[in-house]
Parts: structure tokens; C-alpha cells; sequence
């Protein structure tokens, strides 16, 4: 089942829309979802992706009855990579050759996170 949650997401300071973040490919029968984000270019690398991601995260295992939370990333995105390692998610595998892209193939990313080990921290 395909279910979108989607936020805007804010500067605090002048509530200009920066990017958005969703919830999508929720799962209610095991109780699953995925994340994915977009920062606009000059709002990236500034922790932005980092507070909305945690906050999804929290809404997701408080509001919607998640025991799984999924995200994941090109290989080549290694700014990505760094906000879902500061949100606690664990790696889990590679899909290799996944898309294509500037005449290559690269490799997706996925990494979760459960209820149990969001707690914990």
C-alpha cells in the first residue's frame, strides 16, 4: 500500500519553505514506512535535514504506530548518508546498480531503524 504523509518543512526564523519530508510506502500491515526528503540547495548541509528527519521519525513510531522506520540514499549522496547516521539508522544493505545516472550505474542504500532501538537512545 502507498500512503503519503508529506510536511513542508520551515525556517523557524521566517517560515520560508525550504524543502519537504514524507513518510511514503507505508506498510499499516507490519507496520512499516520509508522516508524521503529535499532541502532546497542553499538550506543543505546546516542540519535542517537532520531536525526533520528525527522529528518524521518520532511522529512515525508515536503517531502512526511504526515499528520500522526505512530510509535510504544513492551512493553517491554522501551528505544523505551523514543525516540518516546522525538519526541512529542502521545499515542494512546494498541494492547494487539500482539507477542510472551521467552514464553510470549507482548503487541505493537502505538503512532502518525500530521502535525499540529509537527508545533506547
Amino acid at each position: 500500500m502507498i500512503i503519503i504523509t508529506e510536511w513542508a518543512i520551515l525556517l523557524k526564523e521566517t517560515d520560508e519553505c525550504i524543502g519537504q519530508i514524507a513518510y511514503f510506502l507505508v506498510d499499516n500491515n507490519n507496520h512499516l514506512a520509508e522516508i524521503e526528503y529535499r532541502i532546497g540547495r542553499n538550506f543543505q548541509r546546516k542540519g535542517l535535514a537532520t531536525e526533520a528527519t528525527k522529528a518524521v521519525i518520532q511522529f512515525g513510531f508515536s503517531k502512526m504506530n511504526l515499528h520500522k522506520v526505512q530510509i535510504c540514499h544513492k551512493s553517491t549522496n554522501i551528505p544523505s548518508r551523514k543525516v540518516i547516521e546522525k538519526c541512529g539508522f542502521i545499515y542494512e544493505g546494498t541494492l547494487r546498480d539500482f539507477f542510472y545516472m551521467d552514464s553510470q550505474y549507482v548503487d541505493r542504500l537502505y538503512y532502518s531503524i525500530l521502535i525499540d532501538e529509537f527508545k533506547s537512545r
